[in-house]
């Protein structure tokens, strides 16, 4: 078993920022005719090593590149350069309403998340009533979730992720909009 849930090395993302709206798909059409862009780099030259069964935090102001990197952690970017190791099963809160939909339940959404997240149908029923707990929706867990607070919303959300049991779960700033006794009473999860 390795000392390292995750080890990132020489990570390096580009993206193209476009001068003129549409402007890809203009350029795509008039063949010949080159898109006027920019190369922006989200991430350059990132290496850090996180230890298995500690706590990491990364911190940055907007735009600095805190939610690309947490993506490319998860596989959704992929790098331009470096690479990447997670050990483990990983799971990750990163944008509010990520695997949930609006018209179902809280219950069924639990079921579909959880399965997103790679739990089986057993697995869920086995940590449904800790999950409902846990986000402290016993008493809404059968309404359809469009009718949430945003705050009822990240705590089911954060309850299905946390119960996943993964080596490695990733939190973006999702977790800002739950309730201030929520984000305190799951501090120290």
């Amino acid at each position: 078993m390795s000392n390292q849930a995750v080890v990132v090395s020489g990570l390096w993302k580009n993206f193209r920022l476009y001068h003129e709206r549409n402007q890809y798909l203009k350029a795509a059409i008039l063949r010949g005719r080159r898109a006027r862009y920019e190369e922006f780099w989200a991430l350059r030259e990132i290496d850090f090593t996180v230890p298995t069964g500690t706590t990491f935090g990364v911190i940055g102001s907007n735009g600095s590149g805190k939610s690309t990197l947490l993506k490319c952690l998860t596989g959704i970017l992929t790098p331009d350069k470096g690479s990447v190791k997670v050990t483990g099963r990983i799971s990750a809160l990163l944008e509010l309403g990520a695997g949930f939909h609006p018209e179902l339940t809280g219950r069924e959404n639990v079921f579909m998340n959880g399965a997103i997240l790679g739990l089986t149908k057993k697995e869920i029923t086995d940590k449904f009533s800790d999950i409902v707990e846990f986000a402290g929706l016993e008493e809404f867990i059968d309404t359809p979730v469009k009718n949430y607070s945003s705050g009822m919303f990240v705590r089911l959300g954060f309850a299905v992720a946390a119960h996943v049991e993964p080596e490695v779960l990733l939190i973006d700033e999702v977790l800002s909009v739950g309730d201030e006794s929520f984000q305190r009473a799951r501090l120290f999860l």
